[in-house]
């Protein structure tokens, strides 16, 4: 089953399938993705998997100075994830940004920014199949990799204030239930 949909206009339709509760990530924007948890633990199991993506994003990232692409809410979790150490983007262009919009734009202002020899860590899945990047110019970085994050079930020990944020903070886009 496909948890993830491409979400345009928030405040209008919303994705629905079946017994899923959706939770997107940037309710304001234009357009972003969501994620459906099967109910009646739905708001539970979207925050543990939330905070451990954030935390699996920041895991990877290492020790490198850091820049986060995106406002929504995996972004704000990945910079609260972020050690009190961790460079958070201070250099024109840091050793890892971890995107976490999907977008195209967002995708793109992540490579922008790398260091030749940097990563980019794709945190979200991208909201196209097809998404147009400058290949040459924008991947083909000597030593730069794309790598990507995949999305964390939430089991296992999660840091206490990461979970107790995103138990606030991951919005519901839809509870439509179809109970017979």
């Amino acid at each position: 089953m496909n948890n993830w949909r491409h979400v345009t206009g928030v405040s209008g339709a919303h994705p629905t399938a079946g017994d899923l509760v959706w939770f997107a990530d940037d309710p304001s924007a234009d357009e972003t993705w969501a994620y459906g948890y099967p109910a009646p633990d739905a708001d539970e199991r979207a925050a543990r998997a939330w905070a451990a993506t954030a935390h699996a994003a920041v895991e990877a990232a290492g020790q490198a100075d850091v820049q986060v692409v995106g406002e929504g809410v995996l972004a704000r979790l990945v910079r609260l994830a972020l050690p009190d150490h961790a460079g958070t983007g201070s250099t024109p262009q840091p050793g890892v940004v971890i995107e976490t919009t999907g977008t195209t734009a967002g995708i793109r202002s992540a490579l922008a920014a790398l260091s030749p020899s940097g990563r980019v860590l794709l945190a979200a899945r991208p909201l196209s199949t097809m998404t147009p990047l400058p290949t040459y110019h924008g991947i083909h970085l000597p030593g730069s990799r794309v790598l990507p994050i995949p999305w964390c079930d939430g089991f296992g020990d999660l840091p206490e204030h990461l979970l107790r944020r995103s138990l606030h903070c991951v919005p519901r886009v839809s509870d439509r239930r179809d109970d017979v």
